[in-house]
């Protein structure tokens, strides 16, 4: 059985593999877990290239549009690796879809595409956002991230962070069960307010899965206490994700639209594909929350970055 290391920070559990591949530093705070040489992998590549070249620490804005601003900045500043994620997982299955589509014609039952869409997101999707989040985690702390530990990061939590949104779809549906039954009439509508208040006390599950190792079942929970006291900074910042995500992707569509490549299935996937790399923003902003509420204001000055370790 695998032994566990607990980081003295973060309290993530580490495995020896992880820590062979930082020298004994924690991957998502930069604490030291144990001596170097203690964790030295003698089959262990080089200190990888991008570790030759910190990048300086990020905090966190204040304001909400701070933080929408900060997203745009390390989506456009982090693109080729998160376009190279969502290439490799989503444009074949995209692509793939799209002819299925195409060949059905009108016998296509008109939810298919959807239907069809939900599958691809449910499974690809959280390796992808793992990915996005370990990557992340570590440009706030001044540490670059090349693609092949981004893509092991995602394929390492794949499981589990499926598991977690699993049981929180299942959670906010169950929250909603009374929409259900026509009998109610009108008090349908009542059922919708508590499936609203979950969606924004769970917004943080994928975060909690990922970076502080929270158990399926305790995620929520440990969810609803980061976002306990920024309700209003989630649901403000969604809000603002999404509208700035519509204005960009319908500009988007209408030149597609025009150049013609929605006539054709792999040019319709190739564009599905470009708004789920834009659809990274949100998941940026999200974690921009996350990041606040679990180290502070201060809070991503205050880890220094490991391969200054390394240089010095």
């Amino acid at each position: 059985m695998s032994r566990y290391w607990e980081c003295p920070s973060c309290r993530a559990l580490l495995t020896r593999e992880r820590l062979e591949a930082t020298s004994g530093v924690c991957p998502y705070c930069d604490a030291r877990v144990g001596p170097a040489a203690e964790f030295a992998d003698p089959d262990a590549l080089p200190v990888e290239a991008a570790a030759a070249r910190p990048l300086p620490p990020v905090a966190v804005p204040a304001t909400i549009a701070g933080k929408l601003g900060m997203a745009a900045w390390l989506l456009v500043e982090q693109l080729p690796l998160i376009a190279g994620l969502v290439i490799l997982f989503k444009l074949p299955a995209n692509a793939g879809l799209e002819i299925i589509i195409e060949r059905r014609g009108e016998a296509a039952h008109p939810l298919a595409p959807l239907l069809l869409k939900l599958a691809v997101e449910l499974f690809f999707d959280p390796i992808v956002t793992a990915a996005v989040l370990v990557t992340m985690a570590a440009r706030m702390s001044g540490r670059a991230t090349t693609f092949p530990v981004a893509l092991r990061a995602g394929l390492d939590s794949w499981w589990w962070l499926l598991a977690a949104r699993v049981v929180k779809q299942l959670t906010i549906m169950a929250a909603g069960f009374g929409l259900l039954f026509p009998a109610l009439g009108p008090l349908r509508i009542l059922f919708v307010f508590p499936m609203l208040f979950l969606v924004v006390r769970y917004a943080l599950v994928d975060e909690v899965t990922v970076l502080d190792h929270a158990p399926v079942l305790d995620s929520r929970r440990r969810s609803s206490e980061l976002v306990s006291r920024r309700a209003l900074t989630v649901v403000a910042a969604g809000f603002g994700s999404l509208i700035a995500l519509v204005l960009v992707i319908q500009a988007i569509g209408g030149w597609a639209e025009r150049v013609g490549l929605i006539e054709d299935p792999i040019a319709r996937g190739a564009s599905t594909t470009l708004f789920d790399v834009l659809a990274v923003y949100n998941t940026i902003v999200l974690f921009l929350i996350y990041w606040e509420a679990r180290t502070g204001p201060e809070g991503a000055t205050a880890f220094k970055p490991a391969v200054e370790e390394e240089v010095l």
